[in-house]
């Protein structure tokens, strides 16, 4: 009974993971106000910030709306229209950096679906907490977090700053844990 027992728990735990990952923790990003190098971590990878004024529209702007894999709505709807999404990606690189902006847009591509009015004042009180650096790579790593009030965001958040590292690396792990999930599921009546 024992064995069952375990093989019971793995099997809730690599749900509960695997949907863990996938919802979530939706929502790394780094903002800047001029051309500098990103010194946090991101895996060994540094990248070059470039700074994107709120009259300006971003050079990424049109790689950012290509890699968005869902049909645009009318220009009637408020969200979702080529319009919203561009100025959202566009607040996104102002506050964030152009090459971040798209990087986070790749990672979480409803990002540019969020509502863009909360993203400086999210940013704001997660710098209280953590610092602005912190605070643009914790976005950076787990970009579903643009989902956030900033109501919620003025709460600790030391478990967001934890699980974005959390979210970093497991991000490829979906897969392999749906594979190793349903293994653990074929074998468990062997013995």
């Amino acid at each position: 009974m024992t064995p069952l027992f375990n093989r019971t728990n793995a099997l809730a735990a690599i749900i509960l993971f695997t949907a863990t990952i996938v919802n979530g923790f939706t929502p790394s990003i780094i903002r800047t106000t001029t051309s500098r190098t990103q010194t946090s971590l991101h895996f060994g990878l540094a990248r070059r910030k470039t700074k994107t004024t709120p009259s300006s529209s971003s050079p990424l702007l049109e790689e950012a709306l290509s890699s968005y894999p869902y049909k645009f709505r009318p220009d009637t709807d408020k969200s979702g229209t080529k319009a919203s999404c561009s100025a959202t990606f566009n607040e996104l690189a102002r506050l964030y950096g152009d090459e971040e902006a798209l990087a986070m847009v790749k990672l979480e591509s409803r990002s540019l679906r969020f509502n863009r009015d909360n993203f400086g004042p999210c940013l704001e009180a997660w710098e209280e907490q953590f610092g602005l650096e912190s605070s643009q790579a914790m976005v950076g790593r787990n970009p579903g977090l643009l989902s956030v009030s900033p109501m919620q965001a003025r709460e600790p958040a030391e478990a967001s700053m934890f699980f974005s590292y959390v979210v970093a690396v497991t991000r490829p792990l979906p897969q392999i844990a749906v594979v190793g999930g349903l293994l653990a599921i074929l074998t468990a009546g062997i013995r």
